[in-house]
């Protein structure tokens, strides 16, 4: 906890760094990514599908194990240090994880596997709908992390 508590400023700047360039990344996913799965075409599009899950996951790998370790110092400040004003973030931001991880394990990832067979309109309008909510619940993340940044900053300059 001596090391959490020591790191507390870096900790709280990478996880709102990690997660600010994962709302992002989901933002261009849903807005200008996705919708263009329906415009690639027929015989190009199982290796489009390939190319896209293979550099997705490469990109994002790194920023989301990032995002979900820090998260972890920060509830562990929250919950078992001295950092109380960060409970409700962390708590608000581990739910919104929650649905992200379940939506992306559950929803997103079974779905890519089944288009890496073909273009298929209404599967490909259901990963729309879905990875709204995702998108939805990743800028939550972003929000609490905002929230964790400032909350420390007001906490520490009141002290």
């Amino acid at each position: 906890m001596k090391v959490l508590t020591h790191n507390l400023r870096t900790l709280i700047v990478v996880h709102a760094a990690a997660t600010m360039f994962m709302v992002g990344l989901i933002w261009t996913i849903h807005y200008v990514h996705y919708p263009l799965f329906a415009h690639v075409g027929e015989s190009t599009y199982a290796s489009f599908q390939a190319e896209h899950v293979e550099r997705i996951g490469k990109l994002l790998f790194v920023p989301w194990l990032t995002e979900g370790i820090t998260l972890l110092g920060i509830l562990a400040l929250a919950f078992l240090g001295d950092r109380k004003a960060l409970r409700v973030p962390a708590v608000v931001n581990g739910a919104a994880m929650a649905v992200v991880l379940v939506i992306s394990g559950f929803w997103s990832a079974p779905t890519h596997a089944k288009l890496a067979d073909g273009f298929d309109k209404s599967l490909h309008d259901q990963l729309m709908t879905v990875n709204l909510i995702r998108t939805l619940a990743w800028t939550v993340c972003g929000v609490c992390a905002v929230w964790i940044v400032l909350s420390t900053w007001v906490a520490d300059h009141t002290n």
